[in-house]
């Protein structure tokens, strides 16, 4: 009999998630869709082209909204049993709080799993696609100048411009080499820059600046300095380069592994993509952390009227923990806090608090229970 219940809980729960998240889905896609609807309909975008879109965003969607299903789910799941007195009948067959909480934290580990390597394998390709799809067919963009997202090779009328990396915190292109060509296409002059930086009155060169020899001919000497005035045939703003550089959620743990190991070769600082790497690995366990601190409130509740007053409570606590890693991360991003830290706080935050909740002894059933 117990059993049964147990199952008819955890049935319950995914019943709810299911259709919390379809519907956590539903909402995004029409917010999202009304917020670009300006954009779509001054440059005539086909449907198919914001169809597509929206397929390719819609893992993201899926991974950003998870957390919060998980959490709607288990309250409402516990919920309903409640209003049948069915965690009643648990708890008299001997079935306490600790052993529903621990059904339920296995159903929520299994979503966590899930969560991970779905963001990990299908999120970063499909978001790359929809970025792409939005910048190329629904802002009409040109990106075809550009050729990849690091190592990024730019073409312009007269040079083609090759930059070894964007730093968008400081609107700045890093590495920089000018090949400056003719008329019919020769190699004129190799021109190397540390560093470009975008300022309010445009492109400003940092450092000291150098020629390079030409391949197969000397007729420019190595390492000769280049005049501070130098004419850049750059973009009128950063936001090309901008564009190109992935977001973390557009890239694997692997990728941004790879990424924090080659800014440290150009001694550039890490602390941001390390807080981006250690993210990576932290918010799939979101719904476990929430779920710790509701399963104890939740199967403390008494009667269904006061049901309004768990879900608004669980509400307030999933938005808590959104607050909480944002302020973290922010601390990680300005080095107050480390990287690994700043990451996992909410996690561990969450979980020690849930973890005193559930060890504490629960308190006698009354009538209805306060807030």
């Amino acid at each position: 009999m117990t059993g049964k219940i147990l199952r008819l809980l955890l049935g319950d729960f995914f019943a709810v998630l299911l259709v919390t998240q379809a519907s956590a889905i539903a909402l995004y896609v029409v917010v999202d869709f009304f917020e670009r609807l300006d954009v779509i309909l001054r440059n005539t975008v086909e449907p198919v082209a914001v169809a597509r879109y929206f397929v390719f965003k819609l893992p993201l969607i899926v991974s950003q909204t998870l957390a919060v299903s998980t959490a709607i789910a288990i309250v409402a799941a516990i919920a309903v049993r409640h209003r049948h007195n069915e965690i009643l009948a648990l708890e008299a067959a001997g079935v306490g709080p600790r052993r529903i909480a621990l059904a339920f934290s296995g159903a929520t580990i299994l979503i966590c799993l899930f969560g991970g390597a779905w963001a990990e394998w299908v999120v970063p390709p499909a978001t790359r696609a929809a970025q792409e799809i939005s910048l190329r067919e629904i802002k009409k963009r040109d990106r075809r100048n550009v050729l990849a997202d690091r190592e990024i090779w730019l073409r312009r009328p007269h040079a083609i411009y090759h930059v070894t990396y964007v730093d968008q915190t400081q609107k700045a292109l890093l590495g920089v080499t000018a090949y400056v060509i003719t008329e019919d296409f020769s190699l004129q002059e190799i021109r190397y820059f540390p560093e470009i930086r975008w300022t309010s009155t445009g492109w400003s060169i940092i450092g000291h600046p150098r020629q390079l020899p030409v391949p197969g001919t000397m007729a420019n000497p190595p390492n000769t300095s280049v005049p501070s005035d130098y004419l850049l045939q750059l973009p009128e703003s950063f936001e090309e380069f901008a564009e190109v550089q992935r977001e973390p959620e557009e890239q694997s743990t692997l990728e941004l592994w790879n990424k924090r190991a080659f800014l440290r070769t150009l001694g550039l600082p890490t602390t941001r993509v390390s807080v981006d790497l250690y993210l990576k690995t932290a918010l799939p366990f979101a719904p476990l952390a929430i779920a710790a601190i509701l399963l104890p409130v939740a199967l403390r509740l008494d009667h269904a009227k006061r049901i309004a007053k768990v879900v608004a409570f669980s509400a307030a606590l999933g938005f808590g923990y959104w607050v909480l890693l944002g302020v973290a991360t922010s601390l990680g991003y300005a080095g107050t806090l480390p990287a690994l830290l700043a990451a996992w706080l909410a996690n561990l935050t969450y979980g020690t608090i849930g973890a005193g909740l559930l060890a504490a002894p629960a308190p006698r059933r009354k009538h209805e229970l306060t807030f």
